[in-house]
């Protein structure tokens, strides 16, 4: 009977696990791919479509096709792990032997009231949808008001200067400047370029509450015709189901050095739902996938594969069509250079995965 090796989503991390592993299986090894969607989602580009700058074709890609692969369009609910089984929401039980968790993450809330029910979100490809409708069909001059001015909240907001030039826009932020993580040179240089396209920053907003048309703060109230949240993240709650897992801080599980859950060695964790020292980043989930395929097809070619470590390329932004910022080795660059190698990026990744 063969092996069942189940991969449930289909993101960054399970793509690049696919993309290692589907030319070294064994005979004796099925793999079945379980996802919502027909497609895999590009997560970082998401905000191009709330803007109305990208196509949905431009921020999914094909899954590959492979003899021994089959993909399942549906949810899993639950989890077995005595029967070794999953539980989906339309096709019933799926059965695994080696299972990889790969889900990816959703908005973190912080346990603000009316957060969750008030917010628009870009976590998942229909919330993007969403909010690209809820806001480029709000008629002239109303308010939009993002929250979280790290790197998702800073490229929405430069994306939708572009194609609403009409909205006020405004980008709160509870530190002193934006994109807390990254160089002063480089916060201050998205900052000036924010209030010279008309962006309105504040900083040392922290919400206390938010309701449909207005958030409250320590300093008072802000109005809005739409709020967008891009204040933090934490793993997908599926994995608060998988029996012996312990999680970080923001609900990632703890996993060994091959990623596997330590009380369960059949179950690999990969991705933003899976802890680590290193902020969670689609390069993060890149290297997961491709290094727990390199470890299963060691295992299965009797091979013992050596422990890798991450490093970081460094990080690329936009600020709409003509300009970016970012990192690179350790050197800051702004303007349209960076602007030119993130788009190229997303080009060498598509390529990439889409040789299967």
């Amino acid at each position: 009977m063969a092996h069942q090796l189940v991969l449930i989503g289909g993101g960054y991390a399970g793509m690049y696990f696919l993309r290692t592993t589907l030319d070294l299986l064994p005979s004796d090894v099925e793999v079945t791919l379980v996802d919502r969607l027909p497609k895999s989602p590009l997560k970082t580009e998401f905000y191009s479509i709330a803007a109305g700058t990208s196509s949905l074709k431009e921020v999914t890609l094909p899954f590959p096709h492979h003899p021994q692969l089959t993909v399942v369009y549906d949810e899993v609910i639950g989890i077995d792990q005595e029967k070794k089984q999953l539980t989906l929401r339309e096709k019933d039980i799926l059965p695994y032997d080696t299972l990889i968790v790969a889900l990816g993450c959703v908005d973190r809330f912080h346990k603000i009231p009316g957060a969750e029910e008030f917010s628009l979100s870009l976590q998942s490809l229909k919330r993007a949808q969403i909010t690209g409708h809820e806001i480029l069909t709000l008629d002239a001059y109303r308010s939009v008001v993002l929250v979280g001015a790290g790197l998702t909240g800073v490229e929405l907001a430069a994306e939708l200067r572009e194609t609403r030039h009409d909205l006020n826009i405004t980008l709160i932020d509870r530190n002193d400047l934006v994109l807390n993580g990254f160089s002063d040179k480089l916060r201050q240089y998205v900052e000036t370029w924010m209030t010279s396209h008309d962006i309105q920053v504040q900083h040392g907003i922290k919400a206390q509450s938010i309701f449909c048309d207005h958030m409250v703060h320590e300093q008072g109230e802000l109005a809005f015709d739409k709020l967008v949240w891009t204040a933090g993240i934490q793993a997908n709650p599926f994995v608060q189901l998988i029996v012996g897992a312990d999680f970080d801080s923001i609900g990632r599980v703890i996993v060994d050095e091959e990623q596997r859950l330590p009380s369960n060695p059949d179950i690999y964790v990969i991705g933003d739902c899976a802890a680590s020292e290193h902020p969670p980043t689609a390069q993060l989930a890149e290297f997961h996938g491709e290094y727990v395929g390199q470890v299963l097809a060691g295992k299965w070619r009797g091979q013992q594969v050596p422990k890798r470590s991450f490093t970081t390329k460094g990080i690329l932004g936009s600020l709409g069509r003509g300009t970016g910022f970012g990192t690179l080795k350790g050197v800051d660059m702004s303007g349209k250079i960076p602007r030119m190698l993130k788009s190229g990026v997303l080009w060498s990744y598509k390529k990439h995965v889409e040789k299967k």
